[in-house]
Parts: structure tokens; C-alpha cells; sequence
């Protein structure tokens, strides 16, 4: 399914009207929860999906210490359940990446869940005021990353 197509009909069964823009991107707000936005990528064919989830600190010190959690937590998707943790210029956005090949508006429709629940979690800790573990809300389940081969 084409891009503009499968947003199109995610925000069909959702019941809220929905569809790429020129920039071929778009956003969904929830009264609770970060904003997820969705761009599609021709060169790929695919949907990167993102939130942002707070904001890199200026200071070395706290930059150091801020780079060294975000590496822990993409180690083997452990704190992220298999989405990315990277930085924006001096945003730390939490993103996804769904291949259009492979998607249907179940499989976006998980992406956004887990999105949504993984960077509320990434948001509260960076807010120092939630509990290490990550948040057991998400709709997508990964094999445990101490599993290794």
C-alpha cells in the first residue's frame, strides 16, 4: 500500500481525518501523550515515525551523562522495545521506522501505540519522576535483548 493511502485509512478506522501533507508528513496529538509524527520517505518506501521527547542538555556534563543513558537504552532496543533513541540537533527524539512493504494500518497503528507509551515513559525519566522500568503499555513486543546469540 502507497503511503498517502495507509495514513489515510489508519485515520479512517481511527475516526479523525488524516493525510500526508505537501511535505508528505503529519501528526497525530493525543490529549495525553507526545505528538507522533510521520514522514514518509520515497527513497526508501518507507514511514519514519518519531516523537520528540525532550531536550539534550548544553552543559558537558550533563550531555555526557545524557548520551551514555541514551546509549544504554538503544543497546539491544532494551529501554526502547526495539524503537531508536537519537538526537536532533538539540532535540531527543524516540523514532521508528515502518517499511511500506511490510505495513498495514495494524502495523502503524502499533507503532504509534508503542511510540506513545515508550516516550511518555522516556519522558518521565528524563523528567527525573518515573520508575526505571520501561513502560509494559506497548502494543509491539520484541524478543528479550539479553537474549543473545
Amino acid at each position: 500500500m502507497d503511503a498517502s493511502s495507509l495514513v489515510a485509512l489508519f485515520g479512517q478506522e481511527a475516526g479523525v481525518p488524516l493525510a500526508l501533507g505537501a511535505s508528505r508528513t503529519a501528526a497525530l496529538s493525543f490529549k495525553e501523550g507526545p505528538t507522533v509524527q510521520i514522514e514518509h520517505d520515497p527513497s526508501h518506501d518507507a514511514l519514519h515515525c518519531y516523537v520528540v521527547i525532550g531536550r539534550f542538555p548544553a552543559e558537558p556534563e550533563r550531555g555526557m551523562a545524557m548520551a551514555r543513558l541514551l546509549l544504554q537504552a538503544n543497546a539491544f532496543g532494551r529501554d526502547t522495545e526495539g524503537a531508536v533513541l537519537s538526537i536532533d540537533a538539540d532535540e531527543i527524539v524516540l523514532s521508528c521506522c515502518l517499511e511500506l512493504a511490510y505495513a498495514d494500518t495494524t502495523a502503524l497503528r502499533a507503532v504509534i501505540e508503542s511510540l506513545v507509551a515508550i516516550g511518555q515513559d522516556w519522558q518521565s525519566r528524563l523528567n527525573d519522576t518515573a520508575p526505571a522500568a520501561s513502560s509494559s503499555a506497548c502494543s509491539i513486543r520484541f524478543p528479550d535483548p539479553s537474549m543473545r546469540a
